[in-house]
């Protein structure tokens, strides 16, 4: 006969048993494989109460699933044998010292045939919210007149918190790793609007500017877009949280379907949105001009960018080093379009820019405060 746990006055028995298995069913773990956290909490009861079976015992509506078990060859019983169901009732520890003796269980095939089980405790598996949905129990094949000690009874209801906290923690990151593929499938569906909007953009100017005779401007503002939906990539797999900056880099570099020209180094660093965005436009602007007037417009021609943290007087610096090699030697632009106004805001529009031009190639130093480089 099953028994319930009393979840609340004023419930009747049926509703009881629906909280019940209500609970137990948030968990998942019916059916699931043997786990050596649960694993290892029935080896230590087995130990400490000196008996040979040792169980985590989860009371379904039809039968007894043993998630962990030591010294007991089935993973589960029919309810009609469960032992554990009688322990439903009670949040106390339950004791019988000798199942055959009795009138609860003496009649439980478990008791009169194989494997003969004489003696029982079972401390209950109780949720935060009240409701008992199984228990930690050890059984022995010879009753236990004096059941056990003070101490055995004590560690055993520790244990049983044990497997509680096993089971809540189990359930958490079920519950994150849900969220995580939820999320996930969020910044899919906006990563995919948001292309479509860019490419939206992209086929109003070709209709708007179709007329424009001054085309390089034209396909440098379509590159320009494809820039910022390379960072709204990079931000998305992080939901707009932060980015990390070499991935940063080379997903702005790889708009140019060049990689081996381009040496990327720096230490592990996380920048936030604006800095995302920020960073890879000006990358953008910089492999664009030289792509057109340096290292990249001739063959052998390579670019390094590296970053690293600088410490001065007040704060920490994010510097970012752009150097050309291998091409014809820089000059100075005679005007400042756009993209050479662009490029000396620097980074998140510090304006902290030290740019030469040297016959070896261009080389740019940015720098930016560390903390406005990763402010959300």
């Amino acid at each position: 006969m099953k028994q319930h746990s009393p979840v609340a006055p004023g419930l009747t028995g049926e509703q009881i048993e629906e909280a019940r298995l209500a609970a137990l069913a948030s968990y998942d773990i019916l059916d699931t494989p043997a786990e050596q956290g649960f694993d290892d909490i029935v080896h230590l009861a087995r130990e400490i109460c000196a008996t040979p079976v040792a169980l985590v015992s989860l009371v379904a509506a039809d039968r007894q699933w043993f998630k962990a078990k030591e010294g007991f060859d089935a993973c589960e019983t029919p309810i009609e044998q469960s032992v554990c169901a009688h322990a439903l009732q009670s949040s106390d520890l339950l004791i019988i010292p000798d199942l055959a003796l009795d009138p609860r269980t003496r009649g439980n095939t478990l008791v009169t045939e194989e494997p003969h089980i004489r003696f029982y405790a079972g401390a209950p598996l109780i949720t935060a919210a009240g409701i008992i949905i199984g228990t930690l129990c050890v059984i022995d094949r010879v009753p236990r007149p004096h059941g056990l000690t003070t101490a055995q009874a004590e560690n055993l209801q520790r244990l049983a918190g044990q497997v509680m906290t096993q089971l809540d923690l189990r359930r958490a990151l079920k519950e994150q790793h849900e969220v995580e593929a939820q999320r996930q499938l969020l910044n899919a569906e906006l990563s995919h609007r948001l292309k479509n909007t860019l490419a939206m953009v992209q086929a109003i100017a070709n209709q708007t500017l179709r007329g424009v005779t001054e085309q390089d401007a034209v396909t440098a503002f379509k590159k320009r877009i494809i820039a910022i939906a390379a960072a709204h990539d990079v931000l998305l797999r992080e939901s707009w949280a932060a980015a990390d900056m070499r991935t940063v880099a080379k997903a702005a570099l790889g708009i140019f379907d060049a990689p081996f020209r381009f040496d990327v180094s720096g230490p592990d660093l996380t920048i936030g949105p604006r800095a995302t965005l920020s960073v890879s436009m000006l990358i953008h602007e910089l492999a664009t001009n030289a792509l057109k007037y340096g290292a990249l417009s001739v063959d052998g021609g390579r670019v390094s960018v590296a970053w690293h943290l600088e410490a001065n007087s007040d704060a920490t610096d994010v510097v970012l080093n752009w150097t050309e090699t291998g091409g014809p030697p820089a000059s100075e632009p005679a005007r400042r379009g756009f993209g050479s106004r662009l490029i000396g805001m620097g980074l998140v529009g510090s304006g902290a820019c030290e740019i030469h031009y040297l016959p070896a190639g261009l080389q740019a130093r940015f720098s930016a405060p560390l903390d406005a480089m990763q402010q959300q």
